[in-house]
């Protein structure tokens, strides 16, 4: 059998080579009759390696090894028939040529391939849309009533100096509906002079007093005060080195009770204190830059000294401050004005020129710095000027009253011809209304589920339809109050309430911080807005109220005890 072209297996080769005694090593042992251990490579081992064993010696009885030529079949040897007959010598045998077996190799495997996915036929079926997470929404209703709120509004004197004043006199005020008290500091003693410690000690208790009444202070210093407005021209005050001494005495006790003071007015020079009639000269340019650089250095950054005149305001800055530098601290921006004698003459009494063109003028002037600081006074007694025509009717009181952001007024000084007119002719409850910030909640919206240690998010609509702004330091916050545990969680904002600008909307998109670890449950959500001072904060009478209607259907009321309003929604934490 042809070993090539029948491809042998290993072991017949094997069997083939050992029984022809030629090899020795890989057949079990040696020589003929040697056993096969039947073991046969399997696929992808190697073939054992064949070693020729060397040509054995020719003899009688020897069986002489077969020669297994290529492409020959093999056959058993013949043995010899005589054995007395002489044999034919037998050539040394050669090994025989063995065509080489080759190493098996391990059979081609047709990879099997990895099993795909069957096709899918794509599902049509429409994904279902997402439920969006479920929202309460609130509308609030607004309300004409008299709402007393800090900073604004009718004011009245107090019924002694700041340094004598006293919780009665605050207490009293509060209940009469009055948030704001106009206190003055008579300095008449104290010319030539330091103040006494005495008299600190007494403004220091002044502020104590109208802090625990709930009100604040308009408080203004003077060195006279003049029976009337003929008295005036002989009256004195004290020399600049004596009112920049006196200014640094009262630093640190304006500083302390900044929080309780609504408006610092200037004071200190000439008659009453309102920068006309100085004995001491403190009426020219460079003493007036003096002292207004004194008295915006002895209150804390964000409060505002008012001066009596506008050509004064216009000396320092030429250009009024824009509305978008409010607040930005500097002294143009921190510069109001406070008229006492608004509506009284074409001039107010000398407060603007004689010169209509320029009157125009500081008039605009004056109505664009009421839009960044506060604008406030009094009417007054046009006796000394000559021909003055009050501006007394109603339709004069709400035109320039909106015109000039009006923030607070006297509500205890010549009322006969401007006040009982005004309740006569019916808009009295009006002007009392829109003085100052009117603040009104328009709508409320936000999720129904929050959760502990998460963003909650709020969109709320306000409005202010009063004639200014706030002008004090405040923030909207959210109060959620447990309706069963009656816990509450103040939730903070980064709404600045002074933004509110007069006759204007506002809509917050708000994320609300939910503290982790709040109980879960659910909560009614209240709206407030607490005084930003350290001091008042908690003070619920230092809030503000909006001025909404209480709703009983809606579930919208004022919490007094809170000071703030309950929106009328349900928030469920989890």
């Amino acid at each position: 059998m042809n070993i090539t072209t029948q491809k042998l297996s290993n072991r017949a080769v094997l069997t083939a080579l050992c029984a022809s005694a030629l090899f020795l090593t890989g057949c079990g042992g040696g020589g003929t009759g040697s056993s096969d251990s039947g073991a046969s490579p399997g696929v992808g081992t190697t073939a054992p390696v064949l070693t020729p064993s060397p040509a054995p010696n020719t003899g009688t009885g020897t069986t002489p090894p077969v020669s297994v030529p290529d492409s020959t079949p093999i056959s058993t040897p013949a043995q010899n028939p005589d054995p007395a007959t002489e044999p034919t010598p037998v050539p040394t045998p050669q090994a025989p040529e063995i065509t080489p077996v080759p190493t098996p190799q391990a059979p081609e495997i047709t990879p099997v391939p990895t099993p795909q996915a069957p096709e899918t036929t794509p599902d049509t079926t429409p994904a279902a849309t997402p439920v969006p997470a479920a929202k309460v929404f609130t509308n609030f209703t607004a309300t004409d009533a008299e709402i007393p709120n800090p900073e604004r509004g009718f004011y009245r004197w107090a019924w002694s100096d700041l340094n004598q004043f006293s919780k009665a006199d605050g207490d009293d005020a509060y209940k009469s509906g009055i948030r704001i008290v106009y206190a003055m500091v008579r300095l008449d003693a104290y010319k030539s002079a330091a103040l006494p410690a005495s008299l600190l000690t007494g403004l220091r208790t002044g502020f104590s007093n109208a802090r625990q009444a709930g009100i604040k202070i308009i408080p203004r210093f003077v060195y006279n005060y003049p029976a009337n407005e003929t008295e005036y021209r002989d009256v004195a005050d004290a020399s600049l080195t004596n009112v920049l001494a006196h200014i640094a005495q009262l630093k640190p006790v304006l500083q302390e009770n900044s929080d309780v003071i609504a408006y610092l007015q200037a004071g200190f020079i000439g008659a009453w204190g309102e920068w006309h009639t100085s004995s001491n000269g403190l009426t020219s340019a460079a003493n007036r830059t003096s002292i207004r650089d004194a008295l915006l250095d002895a209150m804390p950054k964000d409060q505002f000294v008012q001066f009596r005149y506008p050509p004064h305001l216009m000396a320092w800055s030429a250009t009024a401050p824009a509305e978008a530098n409010a607040f930005d601290g500097s002294a143009a921006s921190r510069s109001g004005v406070h008229n006492d004698c608004f509506l009284a003459s074409s001039t107010d009494v000398g407060t603007y020129s004689d010169n209509a063109t320029t009157r125009a003028q500081q008039r605009s002037y004056t109505m664009s710095v009421a839009k960044v600081a506060p604008f406030g006074g009094e009417t007054c007694n046009p006796a000394d000027e000559a021909n003055a025509q009050p501006r007394t009717s109603c339709a004069n009181i709400l035109g320039e009253g909106k015109q000039f952001s009006l923030t607070y007024l006297n509500n205890s000084y010549y009322t006969e011809a401007f006040h009982s007119r005004w309740k006569k002719d019916g808009c009295y409850a009006q002007v009392q209304r829109l003085m100052g910030y009117r603040i009104e909640f328009v709508s409320a919206e936000h999720a129904a589920v929050a959760a502990a240690g998460s963003a909650w998010p709020m969109k709320f609509v306000v409005r202010n339809i009063g004639w200014a702004r706030p002008y004090k330091s405040r923030q909207l916050a959210f109060l959620l109050k447990h309706r069963t545990g009656g816990n509450v969680i103040k939730l903070a904002t980064s709404v600045d309430p002074r933004s509110w600008t007069a006759d204007k909307s506002f809509t917050h998109d708000i994320s609300l911080a939910i503290p982790s670890g709040a109980p879960a449950g659910e909560y009614d959500v209240y709206a407030a807005l607490p005084d930003g001072a350290a001091k008042l904060n908690g003070d619920v009478r230092f809030a503000v109220r909006p001025a909404n209607a209480d709703n009983t259907v809606n579930r919208q009321v004022w919490d007094a005890a809170l000071g703030a309003f309950r929106i009328g929604t349900v928030v469920t934490l989890q």
